[in-house]
């Protein structure tokens, strides 16, 4: 293990063991990073008027095979659950991005930009190939990542649209530890130096009506980045 990795991986886990995940008292803040503000009084009822749209950069992230994971070791794989989100946050958190709400072993993120979603969702996946490398195949915690860039409607700190609809469906295509992305992904950041796209040709995927190009990325160990994990104290968790 390279030391730099290594260094940056010690950093993270003693932050973890030092700090806890704090949860909103309120339910209109939203976990911010970056671009967004807490929710105001006057957005908490949906309406045409308060809703709002924008063209942001969408993560899905998804454990592989959760609960199978809990039935052979619950408190276990919580612990683990609760260890890779709170890393997931300050990845987030590192690459101007907000977490829109967590789904049980699942996470919604939104980003200014494609390039911020999928800097994001790497340093994710290489994270977590340190943290597992130590423990067997049946105890490791592996994400499915799909990224997409689109239209999506704001509202209450939530966003919805085909975009996100789109973009969990690309999570389902990735293969374990991977992560897929949408054409509008690719063809956003195609001549950027730092990302390889491999086409996987046109995929139907669920309620969906026409097929989508999709590809997968390629990325190795030299793309993980020291991120300051005291960010992620002073974010709140939020539900759904």
């Amino acid at each position: 293990m390279r030391p730099s990795i290594q260094n940056a991986f010690s950093h993270f886990e003693k932050r973890f063991k030092s700090q806890h995940l704090s949860v909103t008292d309120s339910p209109y803040e939203v976990s911010v990073s970056g671009y967004s503000c807490p929710l105001t009084k006057n957005q908490q009822e949906s309406s045409p008027e308060r809703c709002d749209r924008r063209q942001v950069g969408i993560l899905y992230a998804d454990i592989v095979n959760y609960s199978r994971l809990t039935e052979q070791d619950e408190e276990g794989t919580h612990y683990r659950l609760v260890e890779s989100m709170k890393i997931v946050e300050g990845y987030v958190a590192a690459n101007n991005g907000r977490v829109v709400h967590f789904v049980g072993d699942a996470i919604l993120a939104e980003f200014k930009d494609a390039d911020n979603a999928l800097n994001c969702a790497i340093n994710m996946q290489l994270s977590d190939r340190l943290r597992n490398a130590s423990l067997s195949s049946d105890r490791q915690i592996l994400f499915r990542i799909g990224v997409n860039y689109g239209d999506v409607i704001a509202d209450q700190g939530d966003i919805f649209g085909n975009a996100v609809n789109l973009t969990a469906r690309l999570e389902k295509l990735a293969c374990c530890g991977g992560i897929c992305v949408s054409e509008s992904v690719r063809n956003r950041l195609k001549n950027h130096p730092s990302f390889k796209f491999v086409a996987m040709g046109k995929q139907y995927v669920k309620n969906i009506s026409e097929p989508v190009e999709a590809f997968w990325i390629e990325f190795g160990p030299e793309r993980i980045e020291h991120v300051d994990y005291t960010c992620v104290a002073n974010l709140s968790a939020v539900t759904s």
